[in-house]
């Protein structure tokens, strides 16, 4: 076991040198770092919520008209599939966001038409009597799809954060309709927000020329399978003109529909049929680039999966002469006139852009569209006061922690075996601050907690092979001997020790969040380079020793 051959012990010098070289910036003051490459001053460990201040929002998602937009698509379902199977009906319409109610025209045909609605979705529940059917989700079906709902925003959330370079946000669920978000490091939470504000529901679809052609701008009437969606320069024109009607669209609560919009404050506005033609969830890239023509104008490519090119090009081969409007967020940013069958998979979006709205657009639209509008409810900046407290706390407990635990295995066992077990616990704080430095993970107030458990957790396993030695030394092995066997027959109880710790951390970083999380990260760090130094890095000392010193009695 002490017989190291001399390419261990130099890749064990190697693994400590790297470790006090990663964890130095973190250790270096600012003055010292300004004068080293940015490169190696920015490798330090981040600082979380609670020690670096940040923004704090609670969101509320807007899961009843999510809830209504998905009833309004069942409904035109069940009118397509009533017309398939030739069952006449009155009115189909959406009723209190809770049903689907069907009228028909003759009661005889109920039979035929439930057979057409158990068509679309086996699993709706259906009630009612006489010429009424009324049709809908079960109550476990809508808790199901509202819990969808919010563990996709949150990891969408999680995605357009992370593309701006926030690391670690805190982003977790809160009831049933709320989102709690936590982002360290942010002092201006304009353009967070204006994220968070955004859908990015991007669908295509067909304009209604039949209605376009009466020339006007908000028809009395539609048909059932068309609505009015507001063109985008229609509302930037409504802001410049109306900023008071503006301010009103953008604080309604809940939010208004497009064509709410359009008959309330009349924008300009278009007619589109409700059908997506196809919509974001098919896209697979989208990035911000320059038109070749028209003076380099800021454009948005996109590219769909192949799903979405089929759709797209049969789409456009079926309607060649005819306007496709393309939706974004509730405005219609383009209505181009398809002139040919677009079959390649990609194409651009144009529009009076310039190249930040592009760029976070393409972001948006990469990451994913939010499946319903979140609302801020509660927002706040954290300061960094109580996390200059803690840190001053954590240091103090880390010190006088370290400081006990170095005398007491000076006590214990010596300056030499002592000593040795105090480097390695040193050896140990560097290699957990390198590592999550080189992770780029967040230090937070019980990530301090975890360092400082560290602390008193990386001599235990030095304890048990020091009691190992003493017992084999009181057998009557020599010096060496009694070294080996210590270290060789107390690693397997090692091993079990730190396994079931190092279990416990991983399932706390899996499925913990935020605070536990943040300790679980620096406990499983330090479980595993406690492992090292314990087993490993100490051994090298004692066996270095064992051959300087060649000693024929040992004192511990």
């Amino acid at each position: 076991m002490l017989n190291l051959p001399r390419w261990q012990t130099i890749g064990i010098i190697a693994v400590t040198a790297l470790a006090v070289l990663f964890a130095l910036p973190n250790l270096l003051p600012s003055v010292v770092l300004d004068h080293l490459p940015n490169w190696y001053a920015q490798s330090r460990m981040n600082l979380g919520l609670d020690l670096r201040g940040g923004a704090h929002f609670l969101l509320e998602a807007d899961l009843r008209s999510l809830m209504t937009e998905r009833l309004t698509n069942l409904s035109d379902s069940v009118r397509g599939e009533l017309r398939k199977q030739q069952v006449q009906f009155k009115e189909v319409a959406v009723e209190g966001g809770r049903n689907v109610v069907i009228t028909l025209r003759d009661e005889a045909q109920r039979s035929k038409a439930l057979e057409a609605i158990r068509a679309v979705d086996p699993s709706l529940v259906v009630s009612g009597s006489g010429d009424t059917i009324r049709v809908g989700y079960s109550d476990q079906e809508m808790a199901k799809k509202k819990k969808e709902v919010i563990d996709q925003s949150i990891e969408i959330l999680r995605r357009r954060v992370d593309e701006t370079g926030t690391i670690e946000p805190t982003i977790v669920r809160q009831g049933d309709e709320r989102i709690l978000l936590q982002v360290p490091g942010i002092k201006d939470t304009t353009d967070l927000k204006r994220k968070i504000n955004q859908t990015a529901k991007l669908t295509f679809h067909l304009v209604n020329e039949d209605v376009a052609a009466t020339g006007q701008n908000i028809p009395q009437s539609l048909p059932p399978t068309t609505f009015l969606v507001p063109t985008r320069e229609g509302m930037q024109e409504l802001r410049r003109a109306n900023p008071k009607a503006w301010e009103e669209i953008q604080n309604a609560n809940p939010r208004l529909t497009p064509e709410q919009i359009c008959r309330r404050y009349q924008p300009q506005c278009l007619p589109v049929l409700k059908r997506v033609v196809v919509g974001g969830e098919d896209l697979d890239d989208a990035k911000s680039t320059f038109e070749q023509q028209q003076g380099g104008r800021p454009i948005i490519s996109f590219t769909f999966n192949s799903a979405g090119g089929r759709a797209f090009c049969n789409a456009t081969r079926a309607n060649i002469g005819k306007r496709l409007a393309i939706q974004l967020d509730g405005e219609i940013i383009s209505a181009p006139v398809v002139q040919s069958a677009i079959c390649g998979g990609s194409g651009i979006i144009t529009g009076q852009f310039t190249t930040q709205q592009t760029q976070e657009q393409a972001l948006l639209l990469r990451s994913g569209a939010l499946p319903a509008t979140l609302s801020i409810i509660q927002e706040s900046t954290v300061g960094a006061d109580l996390g200059a407290d803690a840190i001053r706390s954590g240091t103090t407990a880390a010190l006088v922690g370290t400081a006990m635990v170095a005398l007491f295995m000076f006590i214990a066992y010596g300056p030499l075996f002592g000593g040795f077990a105090n480097l390695a616990m040193l050896v140990n704080l560097l290699l957990v601050i390198a590592g999550m430095s080189i992770l780029g993970a967040s230090l937070t107030l019980p990530g301090i907690a975890g360092l400082v458990l560290t602390v008193g957790m990386s001599v235990d396993s030095n304890v048990l092979i020091y009691e190992r030695v003493r017992e084999e030394k009181s057998l009557g092995r020599s010096a060496f001997s009694s070294i080996a066997t210590g270290y060789e027959r107390a690693l397997s109880a090692i091993l079990d020790a730190n396994l079931t710790a190092l279990i416990a951390g991983v399932l706390l970083f899996g499925f913990g969040s935020g605070p536990i999380r943040g300790f679980a990260t620096s406990l499983t760090l330090g479980l595993l380079t406690h492992l090292f130094t314990a087993t490993v890095f100490t051994r090298m000392l004692l066996a270095t020793w064992v051959r300087w010193r060649r000693p024929t009695e040992i004192v511990i």
